[in-house]
């Protein structure tokens, strides 16, 4: 791994579990292995560390949104209706996204300290999921399994039960394996009990 590439990693594993405030230059260096001012090789000071994290974020949800968005079923495509996607871009490579998690718990404390994190925070964790899990139900209008309404419903009340999920077993202590699959049973467990 680059030098940079660590740089990035180990600040979001710090500011992750600490906050931004908490986190000096000199801690993202000794946690690198490399001398303070070798930093400033690569960043100009520790808001473009936060900044290109920020970047990095945006990036990956813009390639995961137009990814998941492809793989969507159509009316017109002849694949039968299946939640595989779900799985393998909201959850795997979002949810259970170590990069991705780490930013999620980053967003959820300098929410509190920063007026542009907490508006990441509400447009990562909230908006945009709501408005991908409400479309994905809209989207079932089209293949005659429900009305708008019963989409619309549903689709908060998925996002709900998913956003229930995502603070009580990837959001909350470690995440783990364990907490993995306990969050995809109860997910699929549920999405069986809609249909």
């Amino acid at each position: 791994m680059e030098t940079k590439e660590q740089i990035l990693n180990n600040a979001l594993n710090m500011f992750a579990k600490s906050g931004y405030t908490a986190v000096s230059i000199r801690d993202i260096a000794k946690t690198v292995n490399i001398k303070e001012s070798s930093i400033y090789y690569h960043f100009r000071n520790k808001q473009d560390i936060l900044d290109s994290l920020v970047d990095k974020y945006e990036s990956h949800i813009k390639e995961l949104t137009n990814m998941l968005q492809a793989a969507m079923p159509d009316t017109d495509s002849m694949r039968p209706f299946s939640w595989d996607w779900l799985r393998k871009y909201y959850f795997e490579q979002y949810l259970f996204d170590t990069f991705c998690n780490q930013m999620m718990r980053f967003l959820m404390i300098e929410q509190f300290h920063n007026e542009n994190m907490r508006s990441l925070y509400e447009h990562y964790l909230f908006d945009l999921p709501r408005k991908i899990q409400t479309g994905a139900f809209m989207m079932l209008t089209q293949f005659g399994i429900m009305n708008e309404q019963q989409a619309e419903e549903s689709g908060n009340a998925f996002f709900s039960k998913m956003t229930t999920l995502t603070f009580q077993y990837l959001l909350n202590g470690e995440l783990t394996q364990a907490k993995k699959d306990a969050f995809c049973e109860e997910a699929f467990a549920y999405i069986d009990r809609i249909f």
